[in-house]
């Protein structure tokens, strides 16, 4: 074993996984080799192999998936039984299909298989899916070879291992694979993808933070300019502190002498409002007395006119009572009158019927007498009468 593959197994070691090297699935595609390495991140392999199962129950084609909300997704996923863990992981699912999506223009990673430039340009940037996984889907896209990246030779090539020979990865790989421990390249791809994932960025690398650093020329450096520029921007902070200090005793200062002046205006204005309160007390004490004066004089006026109606009233009902009992005296009094002159007329009235009484019983006694004597007259003429027509009869005859 080289000097150098002896150093990347070194380097190998001091690196470790966030997510644990997902188990290969067989019979399953690359999108879904892609999904599974994504679930072991938080579940263990059967939840994961659950939760493909039920999504590709729930939903027809991946686009569909993709575009479902999270709370959609997490309520397929009852028959998985992941409890508070349904959410997130249905978040990954639609931010592993989106990231597939916006890289590959598509929902199909099988372009890993016979595809070398599509497949590099697919690892260049993912911030989500990251190098480690996409070079373990690279790793079973090649039929478990040794996946050679722009990315993984970058990382390699800044920590000494090989170096870039204008972007060949025919001649990169010649360098690469007598490094990759026997039996291991899946761990190493992986490994070193993590780095470059975390830490080894190709446009802004956290040197700093990365665990390589002391094993890298380049991260060495970087961390140098770092360290310095942190020193630098530690004075700048100092400085900053200081001014700011300075900025914040001056503001206090600022403040304490407005808080003095708002203090003393507030005394003065509170010594004038007291002073208009005292005023105004006393103004409204003296309306006060005034109106107490004003009510208890009407009050008086009020009380010695109603006694005075009081009197003009008991004496208009004296004068009242008087004037009723002489009414009464003088109804009583005509009402005498009134019964004596009616006795009177009643006394007239039955000597005036008596009298009328007595000259039709005399009427009726004279008529009475009348008749007697026309009835002995009539009686005493009927011979004559009789004799009378007797007379001219006969002498009818004898003519």
């Amino acid at each position: 074993m080289s000097k150098k593959s002896d150093a990347a197994v070194k380097l190998m070691e001091k690196i470790q996984l966030r997510h644990p090297i997902p188990e290969q699935l067989e019979g399953y595609s690359l999108m879904h080799q892609g999904l599974y390495a994504i679930l072991r991140r938080q579940l263990q392999p059967a939840p994961s192999l659950k939760v493909i199962e039920v999504l590709k129950t729930a939903y027809g084609d991946w686009n569909e998936l993709r575009v479902a909300q999270a709370q959609e997704i997490a309520g397929h996923l009852k028959p998985a039984q992941l409890g508070e863990r349904a959410i997130p992981v249905a978040r990954d699912v639609r931010e592993y299909l989106q990231e597939v999506f916006q890289r590959s223009h598509g929902l199909d990673l099988e372009f890993l298989r016979d595809d070398p430039v599509s497949s590099a340009r697919f690892v260049s940037i993912l911030p989500f899916i990251g190098t480690a996984t996409a070079s373990y889907l690279m790793w079973i896209a090649s039929g478990r070879e040794l996946p050679v990246t722009p990315t993984l030779v970058r990382v390699l090539d800044r920590i000494g291992l090989v170096t870039r020979q204008g972007g060949s990865m025919k001649k990169a790989r010649a360098q690469i694979e007598p490094l990759v421990p026997e039996h291991d390249q899946l761990g190493f791809v992986v490994k070193f993808g993590e780095v470059a994932s975390r830490w080894c960025d190709a446009r802004k690398p956290a040197c700093h933070a990365c665990v390589l650093v002391d094993d890298c020329k380049y991260g060495k450096k970087a961390y140098k300019e770092w360290k310095l520029q942190q020193e630098r921007l530690e004075v700048l902070r100092q400085k900053d502190e200081a001014r700011q200090a300075v900025l914040r005793q001056k503001e206090e200062e600022r403040l304490a002498r407005e808080a003095a002046k708002a203090a003393k205006k507030a005394a003065a204005d509170a010594a004038k409002k007291a002073a208009e309160d005292a005023r105004l007390a006393a103004i409204a004490a003296r309306k006060k007395a005034q109106e107490d004066e004003r009510l208890r004089i009407k009050k008086e006026r009020e009380a010695e006119l109603a006694k005075k109606a009081a009197a003009r009233q008991a004496e208009i009902q004296k004068k009242q009572q008087a004037k009723e009992a002489k009414a009464k005296e003088l109804a009583a009094k005509k009402l005498a009158a009134e019964k004596a002159r009616a006795k009177a007329l009643a006394d007239k009235e039955k000597a005036r019927l008596a009298k009328q009484a007595k000259e039709a019983a005399a009427a009726k006694a004279a008529a009475a007498k009348a008749a007697a004597l026309k009835a002995k007259a009539k009686k005493a003429a009927a011979p004559k009468a009789a004799a009378s027509k007797k007379k001219p009869a006969k002498g009818k005859k004898k003519r």
